[in-house]
């Protein structure tokens, strides 16, 4: 029997080590399926991207291990291959946004099994400029909460560690001056908050309602907040997206395939929960169905369903 071929790469220090304890059972459950199992724990920021881009040319299947820096690795270097090896995922962060997306399973023996037995689901991928993401770009409030909290606190408190984290951004909201193009339109304005998402949920919250997400269909969930006159209407704004309630006016959504952010200022960027750099010009596009992800048997079609073709404004 000819085995395929499959490159494990994973972030060691990622999460509370459950994966590290696991990998023997992993390899093993790869193995039993047919694979020829080749394993590389990650050294150091931007390891993954460098494994990849000089190896996994060479295996059937490619399959990453740890939290969004890892996964963001992952898809940056996969899209730079000529020819991609059909990508599996096993999550290890502590909101894993992109996994619940998806419908993966959170466990590391769960996700090892369903990468065994899945179908395969060609997944959308976002180019925010010569960078890709696999299911956010964002600029403001609480975008850089995920990388600031410390991985310790990550591992004692969870998602709660991004709470707390981001209350402390509360006193002091910052405001952003751009003219945002989306589509044919251009929106200028203050803004606290711009998002182009690709995921039923961000840091762990749902701020979109998971039947208009649709993650092959081209087009990205664009969010924006525009600043509002007082800090008790940001408090309320925040309060009711939070709780996916009904919008106001400050906050404007949109699906769209392309976004284009100009501003006279750096601004920061979050992608995938990891810190994309300061620029004053952005443009954002959707690669449709860039890469072959394994998704849990039964799922694929459920994942590229369009429930609701109306258009989102407003």
């Amino acid at each position: 029997m000819t085995r395929k071929k499959l490159l494990l790469v994973f972030n060691p220090k990622s999460g509370k080590g459950e994966f590290v304890d696991n990998l023997f059972a992993v390899v093993n459950r790869f193995t039993k399926s047919g694979f020829e199992v080749t394993t590389y724990p990650t050294q150091a920021k931007g390891d993954a991207v460098d494994m990849i881009l000089r190896r996994a040319g060479d295996f059937d299947y490619l399959v990453c291990s740890g939290g969004d820096g890892t996964l963001s690795e992952a898809i940056n270097a996969l899209m730079q291959l000529e020819s991609h090896p059909i990508f599996g995922y096993i999550p290890s962060g502590t909101t894993n946004d992109f996994a619940n997306s998806l419908g993966l399973p959170l466990g590391v023996l769960q996700a090892a099994e369903s990468i065994c037995t899945g179908d395969v689901f060609p997944m959308d991928v976002g180019r925010f400029g010569d960078r890709y993401f696999a299911y956010v770009a964002a600029f403001g409030l609480f975008t850089d909460v995920s990388y600031d909290t410390s991985q310790g606190m990550k591992n004692i408190f969870g998602q709660a560690a991004y709470i707390l984290e981001g209350a402390k951004r509360l006193a002091n909201i910052k405001t952003f001056r751009c003219s945002v193009h989306i589509e044919d339109e251009e929106i200028i304005d203050d803004f606290i908050l711009g998002m182009a998402a690709n995921s039923t949920s961000i840091g762990g919250f749902h701020l979109f309602a998971d039947d208009r997400i649709n993650l092959d269909d081209g087009k990205f969930e664009v969010l924006l907040i525009r600043n509002s006159k007082n800090f008790i209407d940001t408090q309320n704004i925040i309060a009711s997206l939070l709780n996916n309630e009904v919008y106001t006016e400050s906050v404007v959504r949109y699906r769209a395939t392309r976004m284009e952010v100009l501003s006279r200022v750096d601004i920061p960027w979050s992608l995938d929960g990891e810190f994309g750099g300061r620029r004053r010009e952005v443009l954002i596009e959707n690669c449709q169905k860039a890469v072959n992800i394994i998704v849990p048997e039964g799922s694929a079609a459920q994942l590229s369903a369009s429930n609701n073709e109306a258009p989102v404004q407003g």
